[in-house]
């Protein structure tokens, strides 16, 4: 979509609330951590351009509209790095290949930053990256309890 702009969180920090809530509600709450929103919010003021984490919006006519980051480790029982995660969309956006766009953004920005390959985890939809190419490695257990797919892709 030509009029979605991919930015850094870090140059729009007024999306830091509704991106924290967005993910809190998403892939927090409802499992067995001790992560409260406001320790999410705290994770997402935390945001830089050049180093990880690097958290990316899609803007669309000065409205958060989609979120993902670019993260050291997303899965403490495993040492690859870095990770593209927390993707996630706002209901009324999907379906319009935004997620497409920010995926491309994550992997050229990574690139770019010396990585030769980008990894994720996903509980639900391990479909949606094998459609994107990404190759799946494994399926593990992590510290809450759930069974992520793991996925990789070379950069």
């Amino acid at each position: 979509m030509s009029n979605v702009k991919i930015e850094y969180l870090c140059d729009h920090i007024r999306f830091a609330e509704p991106v924290a809530n967005w993910i809190f509600e998403e892939f927090v709450k409802g499992i067995k951590t001790d992560q409260t929103y406001e320790t999410v919010l705290s994770k997402f003021t935390i945001c830089h351009r050049d180093t990880l984490p690097i958290r990316l919006v899609a803007v669309m006519e000065d409205q958060c509209v989609e979120t993902v980051s670019i993260v050291e480790n997303d899965l403490a029982c495993r040492n690859y790095t870095p990770w593209l995660a927390g993707l996630y969309v706002d209901k009324s956006y999907r379906n319009r290949k935004i997620g497409e766009q920010l995926i491309q953004s994550v992997k050229d920005i990574s690139r770019g930053l010396g990585y030769r390959e980008l990894f994720l985890r996903t509980e639900h939809a391990s479909g949606y990256y094998k459609r994107l190419g990404w190759q799946y490695i494994e399926t593990c257990e992590d510290d809450h309890d759930l069974q992520p797919d793991v996925f990789k892709i070379t950069l």
